[in-house]
């Protein structure tokens, strides 16, 4: 039984990437990390070596991968999208689902860290990190669009920490096979999910998709059973300023800063990332 950690790492979430690594001793039971990135090993290995950063358990996937064998991953892409890529980001991870052939797979979004233990597979079963009794109205209908089941779980699954065996995957895969013989199961997907009009200022009543790749497999994991579930208690920081203001009331940190250039910055020639050992000692000093 294998399970590996997934890091999805944009070049842009390099330093968030830096320090959600200083916490991976609270991440228990992996065996691996696979790091799927459009950059090199040579690039990433001084970061991970100038922050102290063990990756003799690294293994690396280049997005180009991905773009080669699921080229369906581009018709997630629309022109009238004011959000860009951000659905082709969410079909290259469901790929690289299919790709890998790790037993467990830890999706794990790079802005995201936990401060207390949690383990994926627990006992022979997964364990999956939920925001109890929480809707994102965004999604709703989603999940019944793309499978054709109810919605069976009254929590969200959008964590940045997304536990998956590759059993339910294989599964789901076949299930949207069958659902819509000869459609490739990323077309099926996208082409299922529920147009939603936009509102000023984001547009003037375009039609745009919405989905979460957490919320169809945390939900279809609910569905296939066999699993338990961790409450992820979330402490969202909108400046670097106010990560002075994370408690213990809480068992993850996430970036939630909405202007990037103002959220950590990294000097590619000299790899410095400014006030990193203050952010990460701030953090450090509440738990």
């Amino acid at each position: 039984m294998t399970v590996a950690r997934v890091m999805f790492l944009a070049r842009y979430r390099v330093p968030h990437a830096a320090f959600a690594m200083q916490w991976d001793h609270n991440l228990q039971g992996i065996d691996c990390t696979i790091i799927a990135t459009p950059m090199t090993r040579d690039e990433l290995e001084p970061v991970w070596e100038r922050y102290n950063i063990d990756s003799s358990d690294f293994q690396y996937v280049h997005d180009s991968v991905i773009y080669k064998q699921y080229p369906e991953v581009n018709n997630w892409v629309f022109a009238d999208d004011y959000r860009g890529w951000w659905l082709r980001q969410q079909a290259i991870k469901l790929a690289y689902l299919d790709l890998l052939d790790a037993d467990v797979m830890l999706m794990h979004d790079a802005d995201t860290f936990m401060t207390e233990p949690y383990n994926p597979f627990v006992n022979n079963m997964l364990n999956m990190l939920i925001l109890p009794n929480t809707v994102q109205g965004s999604y709703h209908g989603v999940f019944e669009a793309i499978t054709g089941l109810p919605h069976p779980s009254p929590h969200c699954f959008v964590t940045e920490l997304c536990a998956v065996r590759k059993i339910d995957f294989v599964c789901l895969r076949h299930h949207i096979e069958q659902r819509w013989p000869g459609r490739h199961w990323l077309d099926a997907i996208i082409d299922a999910v529920p147009g939603m009009p936009t509102v000023p200022p984001w547009g003037t009543g375009n039609i745009i998709k919405w989905f979460s790749e957490y919320e169809l497999l945390g939900n279809w994991a609910t569905h296939r059973g066999h699993m338990t579930m961790q409450a992820q208690r979330r402490f969202e920081y909108d400046s670097l300023h106010n990560l002075a203001n994370f408690t213990t009331e809480h068992n993850a940190v996430c970036d939630a800063i909405p202007d990037l250039s103002l959220s950590m910055q990294i000097n590619w020639d000299t790899l410095d990332i400014p006030d990193f050992d203050q952010h990460m000692q701030t953090i450090k000093n509440l738990l």
